[in-house]
C-alpha cells in the first residue's frame, strides 16, 4: 500500500502508472467540464490569448515607444501571455485540488498527488492548444520554422515541470491556510508585472534587471522567445537554468506535499 512514511520518487512513479486510468479520467472531466455549456467551447484557448495580445498591444505598444523597440512587439507580448496565463491557471487549478476533492478523498484511497497533478494536465491542455494560435501568429509575421523549433517541447515540458511543483506546494497549504487563495491572487498578479512580458528587461534599472534572474518566469518566456522570435537555440546558461528552477521548485513542492499529506484528512 502507499503510504507517505518514507519519500520515494519510484513509489510515487509506480502510483502513477497503476492509477494512469483514473488520472486520464480526471484530465478529461477537468478538461470537459471547463468548457461546459459554452457556445465556442475550446475555441476560447484560441481567442483568449490573442484577444489580450490584441488589447495590450493596441495599449502598451504606444506606451513603451512601439514596443520599446522591440522587433516582432505582437509576438514578444503573445509568447509572454499564453505562458504566464497558462502557469497561473495551472497553479489556480491546483491550489484547490485537495480541498475541492475532499468529500472523494475521505471516502476513496487514492495517492493524493493524483489530484493536483491532473489539475495542472487539464490546465496545460489549454496552454497546448494556444500554442497553435501562437505559432500561426508567429507565420504571419514570417517567423517561419527552423531547427531551433525542435527546442520548443523541452521549454514546455520544463515549464510544466516548475509548475506540477508549484501545484503541489499550494495544493498542500491551502488545505491549512486557507488564505493563500486570497494571498496567491494578489502574489501572482505582482510577479505578472514583475515579469518583462509587456516590457523589455532593459528598461529596469541595472539592480532590477538583475533582480529578474531570479525569476522563473522570465527564464522560460525567455527560452521560448530565443526560439521563436530570434529563431535561435536557446544557449546552454538559458537551459540550465530553467532545468535548475525546474527540478528545484519539483523537489520542494514534492517534499512538502509529502511531509504534510497524511495531515489533510485532519484539516479538509
Amino acid at each position: 500500500m502507499y503510504t507517505s512514511e518514507k519519500f520515494s520518487l519510484f513509489a510515487y512513479l509506480k502510483n502513477l502508472k497503476r492509477y494512469r486510468f483514473l488520472m486520464e479520467q480526471l484530465v478529461s472531466r477537468d478538461f470537459k467540464t471547463k468548457y461546459k455549456r459554452s457556445v465556442l467551447g475550446i475555441f476560447w484557448s484560441f481567442l483568449n490569448p490573442l484577444m489580450m495580445m490584441a488589447v495590450q498591444y493596441a495599449v502598451f505598444s504606444r506606451l513603451i515607444d512601439r514596443g520599446g523597440g522591440i522587433d516582432h512587439y505582437a509576438m514578444y507580448l503573445l509568447i509572454g501571455i499564453v505562458l504566464f496565463n497558462g502557469f497561473n491557471d495551472c497553479c489556480n487549478q491546483s491550489m484547490r485540488a485537495i480541498v475541492g476533492n475532499a468529500p472523494l478523498i475521505t471516502k476513496v484511497y487514492v495517492p493524493k498527488f493524483i489530484y493536483p497533478a491532473s489539475k495542472v494536465l487539464s490546465a496545460s491542455v489549454n496552454t497546448l492548444l494556444a500554442m497553435i494560435p501562437l505559432l500561426l501568429v508567429a507565420l504571419i509575421n514570417r517567423l517561419w520554422p527552423c531547427p531551433a523549433w525542435i527546442c520548443l517541447p523541452v521549454g514546455l515540458l520544463l515549464l510544466l515541470i516548475f509548475t506540477l511543483g508549484m501545484g503541489f506546494l499550494l495544493s498542500s497549504l491551502m488545505v491549512f491556510f486557507r488564505d493563500v487563495e486570497f494571498l496567491w491572487g494578489v502574489f501572482s498578479t505582482m510577479w505578472m508585472y514583475a515579469t518583462p512580458i509587456i516590457y523589455h528587461i532593459s528598461l529596469l534599472g541595472p539592480v532590477i534587471a538583475k533582480l529578474e534572474y531570479f525569476n522563473p518566469m522570465y527564464h522560460y518566456i525567455t527560452y521560448m522567445r530565443t526560439i521563436i522570435i530570434d529563431r535561435a537555440f536557446p544557449d546552454m546558461g538559458q537551459f540550465l537554468c530553467c532545468l535548475g528552477f525546474s527540478l528545484g521548485m519539483f523537489a520542494v513542492g514534492m517534499l512538502v506535499f509529502h511531509k504534510t499529506e497524511d495531515k489533510f484528512i485532519f484539516y479538509i
